[in-house]
């Protein structure tokens, strides 16, 4: 006689529904092990997925990095270079510059310098620069500016060779 016969049916069937309950979970826990190595091998395709896209975008960068300078004579900038050197986008108020070569040909006032700046078309210029001024202080700044510099392209008073601007010398000095 064996071991199983020497028992009670009772006890059979209690031996066999935990044999098989085991099995279960014997089966559940390989299942579940089985999908957790298939969860990290997606993962790892996805990444190594990932890095072949990242080295694709590195490559035509070190390609265009490389032509560069033979079509234009400048080297690229990098991402982190061009954002360094980015600056804040807002309606800058400020007094301009027009400038001819090396001389002021005409200033002028803002509170949004690089939209009024490319309204200049009816002026030579080949570069402008501009000063950041609070909005209160513009006809100060480009007052003084003007009756010092006397550029070409800002208008006279009808009567007098003096210069307009938006306050007179004697205005501004107080004299």
């Amino acid at each position: 006689m064996n071991w199983l016969q020497s028992k009670t049916p009772e006890e059979r069937k209690a031996i066999a529904a935990k044999s098989t309950a085991k099995r279960l979970a014997n089966l559940a826990e390989k299942k579940n092990k089985k999908l957790i190595a298939q969860n990290r091998v997606d993962g790892l395709c996805d990444q190594i997925d990932e890095l072949e896209k990242r080295l694709a975008g590195l490559q035509r960068e070190e390609n265009l990095r490389l032509a560069s300078p033979k079509l234009t004579g400048r080297t690229l900038l990098s991402p982190n270079d061009i954002v360094k050197a980015a600056m804040p986008w807002g309606r800058e108020s400020g007094v301009y510059f027009l400038v001819d070569n090396n001389d002021v040909v005409y200033v002028g006032q803002s509170v949004n310098v690089y939209a009024r700046i490319a309204q200049h078309t009816d002026k030579r210029f080949t570069h402008y620069a501009i000063i950041p001024c609070q909005i209160e202080l513009l006809n100060k700044l480009e007052s003084l500016y003007i009756h010092l510099l006397r550029p070409r392209f800002n208008g006279n008073y009808a009567t007098s060779n003096i210069k307009m601007a938006p306050m007179s010398l004697h205005d501004l000095l107080g004299a």
